[in-house]
């Protein structure tokens, strides 16, 4: 499975920084052309030049991307950007896949600056967002991205960003990190940030919108990856002892297996009864728990008792950590984040003889990433009614079914 992985956790991200690192990784773009593609298609804009190089950042030859223009217009409407878009992505013979993310990438956008500033999309006033780099950034991107073929079979993992922290100068006046727009974009999409780890304004609008609407799974550990290249983007900013960049790294998993981030949460018990422990069980997993269970354990002054550990994701951790504390009265509960892998899962349908009876029994088959077989399992109210029709005891029949789903499915 092929991966790329966007680093933002060290400097955050701009558009022009996200546009550097894809060219540095490999991505052809017509920056020329774009150019004036997005003079003709944005009314106001008298000329506008692109250019690409590689600076040092701190020992890091990371892609820096600068662009000039003259603009007579000191802001733009929704409609306006939109409109620019479009005419530009034509002009460019975007594909599809590159239109259809450029959209969704200014749609954020706009959607941000219209919740903040109280106005219709189609009304709101832009003044950074509305400068013609905004197209240079987010057009460019979709057109890298699509380039490198980044839209399809790939697995797209994005790291915490760090937004920094202290206040900016804005045409609203001394605003505090991040910025009203970076903020409302991030709360829109769940995506986690963080502040620092240095004073200023790491995370812009476009460059966030950008990263939530490529982004599959957000991950503070970096996925099993075997690397085949690294991309880096340069911002302007030189920044007390941490280089300004973005990196990217793509590469392939080279496992058979799907690798994702859980959450384990642990806690010991030693004076809660075996029925509500078997009921908190039950609650657990149907308020989105992944897998719960318990240990035997010797606890405080050599009690018997038990470990209630549960395995989770991030989108029910406050909802299962409260079930743990009001269900036991439990007084403190560990946290910890890991990986694992999993086998996925479906279920089919089989047909199967029995003693000269034709069942159609519905069966859960695990698959690796290739394709194999790894293990085939009846459901228990199938095997039941099974069971009872034809005498044969539940375990038996496991294993009969089991074999024969297999030939079926492997012919």
């Amino acid at each position: 499975m092929r991966i790329l992985y966007i680093d933002c956790s060290l400097a955050g991200i701009s558009g022009d920084m996200m546009l550097s690192a894809l060219i540095n990784l490999g991505a052809k773009i017509d920056l020329e052309k774009l150019s004036k593609s997005i003079v003709e298609s944005l009314d106001g804009v008298e000329w506008l030049k692109i250019s690409y190089d590689i600076k040092s950042k701190m020992g890091f030859q990371a892609g820096l991307l600068k662009v000039a223009y003259s603009d007579s217009k000191d802001h733009r409407m929704g409609r306006e950007l939109k409109d620019g878009l479009e005419k530009t992505l034509e002009l460019m013979d975007a594909s599809h896949r590159a239109k259809t993310y450029a959209v969704k990438v200014l749609e954020t956008l706009l959607n941000a600056e219209s919740v903040v500033h109280g106005e219709p999309v189609e009304e709101v006033h832009l003044h950074e967002v509305g400068s013609p780099d905004t197209l240079v950034d987010v057009v460019g991107t979709a057109l890298a991205l699509d380039n490198l073929g980044l839209f399809e079979d790939i697995k797209v993992y994005g790291s915490p960003v760090s937004v920094g922290f202290g206040f900016i100068k804005t045409e609203h006046g001394r605003l505090t990190v991040p910025a009203p727009a970076t903020l409302e974009i991030l709360k829109s999409k769940g995506y986690p940030f963080k502040g620092g780890p240095v004073e200023g304004e790491l995370a812009t609008p476009t460059g966030v919108a950008l990263l939530v609407n490529i982004v599959d799974e957000v991950t503070e550990i970096l996925p099993l990856i075997k690397p085949i290249k690294v991309g880096y983007g340069a911002g302007f900013k030189e920044l007390p002892e941490t280089p300004n960049v973005l990196r990217l790294i793509y590469g392939e998993q080279k496992t058979q297996y799907i690798q994702e981030d859980v959450y384990v949460l642990e806690t010991n018990i030693d004076d809660v009864q075996g029925e509500v422990l078997g009921h908190v069980i039950e609650k657990l997993i149907e308020n989105g728990a992944k897998d719960a269970c318990i240990i035997p354990a010797t606890c405080k002054k050599s009690r018997p008792g038990q470990i209630l550990k549960v395995i989770l994701d991030y989108e029910n951790l406050n909802r299962i950590v409260d079930i743990i504390f009001r269900e036991t009265g439990t007084l403190g509960i560990r946290l910890m984040k890991t990986s694992r892998f999993i086998v996925p899962r479906e279920f089919k349908t089989v047909n199967v003889q029995i003693n000269g009876m034709d069942f159609l029994v519905k069966v859960k088959v695990a698959k690796d990433l290739e394709g194999r077989i790894i293990r085939v399992k009846p459901e228990y109210e199938e095997l039941r009614k099974i069971s009872d029709i034809t005498g044969i005891p539940i375990r038996e029949l496991s294993l009969i079914i089991e074999e024969k789903a297999k030939t079926h499915l492997t012919s």
